[in-house]
């Protein structure tokens, strides 16, 4: 009977360590794609990162948005922007459904220097089996506006 307690104990551990990880691993690559699709300027992939309608709050301004596509990459693009990367990069919390991450990323020009950067916060989501972000906090815009 001990045997088959520890053996049920010894699984029931593995599978919550192994469900953690999965999830870990699953919040990883959705920010790993996310910023893919954002530096390859994919409008198509780029919104497919949001659930529909989420929240998005920068300088303290709520907007609910709804739209399909609402960043403007050529707008972005005709800054000297050239690409984005992860500067540092936290979870407070990721479950199996939820996770909420700071960002601190990077805007770099063609000379490969970052001239802005930033902070992002994220509340993601795991809806039908897709995640996606429900909320994006930023505290300010970058500097170029977009």
């Amino acid at each position: 009977m001990k045997i088959i307690r520890l053996f049920l104990k010894t699984y029931f551990l593995f599978f919550i360590f192994l469900s953690t990880c999965l999830s870990a691993n699953e919040i990883d690559n959705f920010i790993k794609n996310y910023f893919d699709a954002f530096n390859n300027s994919d409008s198509i992939e780029f919104h497919d990162k949001f659930h529909n309608p989420f929240i998005r709050i920068i300088n303290g301004e709520k907007k609910l948005i709804s739209e399909k596509k609402w960043f403007d990459f050529k707008a972005l693009k005709s800054t000297d922007w050239s690409y984005s990367s992860i500067l540092d990069y936290e979870k407070f919390l990721e479950t199996d459904n939820e996770a909420i991450l700071k960002i601190n990323y990077g805007r770099h020009n063609s000379e490969g220097l970052i001239y802005n950067s930033g902070d992002a916060y994220m509340v993601l989501t795991k809806i039908n089996n897709k995640w996606g972000i429900s909320t994006y906090i930023a505290p300010s815009i970058p500097t170029e506006g977009i």
